[in-house]
């Protein structure tokens, strides 16, 4: 039950729930099944229950009414009472709350929300809360399957959800006036912005879970200096972006708000990423737009030809800008910077050779398989031997799958292959293998890439950033492409030990890679070319003080 509820309170398990509640619905209201359809209709409750917090309340309105209906009916069948007039007023009243909880939900919001403003605290426009009224009418269906069950008097429950209706109703009347001071309470945030002065902004809008982008770039943020913002397209990403920064984070839910949060202080807005929305704040020519990309490598969305659109376009290194021309996308030479790629200023630069490592260890970095088939890179479907391989080979495994290879059944099934491979070899041998929680959230990407000596990747960013580490690593060729083609598509491929599409050659990769590693002057030639030519000690220094030419100089 525990394990049903908890998939059933996640935003994943939103059709189960709905689907739930359905099939209490019908259990209830077409068979004589009452025992299961009452204990279906708890599940979809609870279900309900650990969501009151959640501001997509018409993603679940259709639930509670089917809900509500389904136990109104087996009360009215339970309960001797003859007439109808109660449970006509306990239909109408449960369906003007839920109706009430959208009305207020939608008015009582501010069109922009700010988190870590200064200055600013928002005034609620109403007494009780959307997510309160959530409550009351969970609250409410729990008490007419109560009274079912316990054969309570329907004038006793009507009573009850009157009140509440009375308690509701006077809520979104407050809702409806307050839309008329709506624009008081914009005025009071765009004053409170005016004040703050930012001098830029990072725009953020890309698909869910993506809030490490932010995470990636703020700290080198943080260090250009002047005060800035974080503008967020979407809703779900405003608490999670405003609990990793302490800077003012604006939810900006339409374009039209875009306009209340540019003051004239701001010189230039940053993206982490191609988001649609991304135009919307383009078109603002009074801002310099600069697009940092949320990591080098040479998939097909590093050399998007929307990334014309920005003014400047910062690439970690020479490759960033040659693969765009290569691939047939026209970008004016005069739009790049070569900044480097900062965040590679924590990878430890390696000095020993691989043969002289007695205890190796090999990170298995694999991607996910993407939204649609040209960008799948995935090798999870030969991960199993790539992984038998590798504790064939001697090595201890760090495996750090992408956070998304866990969204499809698929993927997220290899994965728990690979852990239990892991896992068994650990009991049986004692090496410590690093996978699961620890590899993947106690242990950063480049915690990972110092405790290895070797790296097996698919064609991410990952690769890329490894070449720093001087260290030895392998790419897949999950599209089984002849070496040449593959090659010239990603140009990493020329310092990597490339295992084929079935794997066939994977001991003579490992071989090259565990120790002979014949490419370790190709990577240091490579090196440069992707993440350009600057001092190890001071590495990071070079974006930081290109973006700061940028922000401090004259508007464009």
């Amino acid at each position: 039950m525990k394990s049903i509820v908890k998939k059933l309170r996640g935003r994943a398990g939103l059709p189960a729930l709905n689907l739930a509640a359905a099939a209490g619905f019908g259990v209830l209201t077409l068979t004589s099944q009452r025992s299961i359809g009452l204990t279906v209709a708890a599940i979809a409750l609870v279900g309900l229950g650990g969501r009151v917090q959640d501001t997509s309340y018409s993603e679940t309105t259709g639930a509670q009414i089917l809900l509500a209906c389904a136990v109104l009916v087996d009360y009215s069948r339970a309960t001797a009472y003859r007439g109808v007039a109660p449970f006509v007023v306990i239909g109408l009243s449960i369906s003007t709350l839920t109706i009430n909880r959208l009305l207020v939900s939608l008015i009582d919001r501010p069109s922009i929300q700010a988190v870590n403003l200064p200055g600013y605290v928002a005034r609620r426009a109403t007494t009780l809360s959307p997510a309160t009224l959530n409550v009351a009418g969970l609250g409410l269906i729990a008490i007419i399957g109560i009274g079912s069950v316990g054969h309570a008097r329907p004038w006793t429950v009507a009573v009850i959800t009157l009140a509440v209706l009375v308690a509701s109703a006077t809520t979104a009347l407050q809702a409806v006036r307050a839309r008329h001071r709506r624009r008081n309470e914009d005025q009071r945030l765009r004053d409170a912005v005016l004040e703050f002065g930012p001098r830029f902004a990072l725009h953020f809008s890309t698909s869910p879970s993506s809030e490490h982008q932010v995470a990636m770039w703020y700290p080198y943020l943080r260090r250009i200096g002047p005060p800035f913002v974080i503008i967020v397209r979407e809703r779900a990403a405003l608490p999670i972006v405003a609990a990793m920064t302490d800077v003012p984070v604006l939810y900006c839910e339409h374009e039209s708000h875009l306009e209340r949060v540019i003051t004239p202080s701001m010189t230039a807005c940053f993206y982490t990423a191609n988001g649609v929305k991304n135009g919307q704040m383009v078109r603002f020519r009074q801002l310099r737009h600069i697009q940092l990309l949320h990591g080098d490598s040479d998939k097909v969305s590093s050399y998007n030809p929307f990334t014309g659109i920005y003014d400047r376009i910062f690439v970690a290194g020479q490759a960033g800008i040659d693969r765009y021309g290569a691939n047939d996308v026209t970008i004016p030479a005069q739009k790049f910077d070569i900044v480097g790629r900062p965040q590679i200023d924590g990878i430890t630069v390696s000095t020993s050779h691989i043969r002289d490592v007695e205890a190796k260890v090999v990170l298995y970095a694999t991607t996910w398989a993407g939204s649609y088939a040209s960008p799948n890179y995935c090798s999870l479907p030969i991960g199993e031997k790539i992984v038998r391989g590798l504790l064939n080979a001697g090595a201890t495994v760090i495996l750090r799958p992408h956070p998304y290879a866990r969204r499809t059944g698929e993927t997220a099934a290899q994965l728990v292959r690979l852990e239990q491979i892991l896992a068994g070899d650990s009991a049986r041998t004692g090496r410590r293998h690093l996978f699961g929680e620890i590899a993947s959230e106690t242990m950063s990407l480049f915690d990972c890439v110092n405790a290895a000596d070797a790296l097996v990747s698919d064609i991410s960013g990952v690769a890329s950033d490894w070449l720093y580490s001087a260290k030895p690593f392998a790419l897949t060729n999950v599209r089984g492409a002849d070496r040449t083609a593959f090659e010239a598509e990603f140009p990493l491929a020329r310092a990597a030990y490339v295992v084929d599409q079935d794997a066939s050659n994977l001991d003579e990769v490992l071989a090259e890679l565990l120790t002979t590693d014949s490419l370790a002057d190709a990577r240091l030639n490579l090196r440069t070319y992707y993440l350009g030519d600057f001092p190890t000690e001071t590495y990071a220094d070079e974006f930081v003080h290109t973006a700061r030419k940028y922000v401090m100089g004259n508007k464009p």
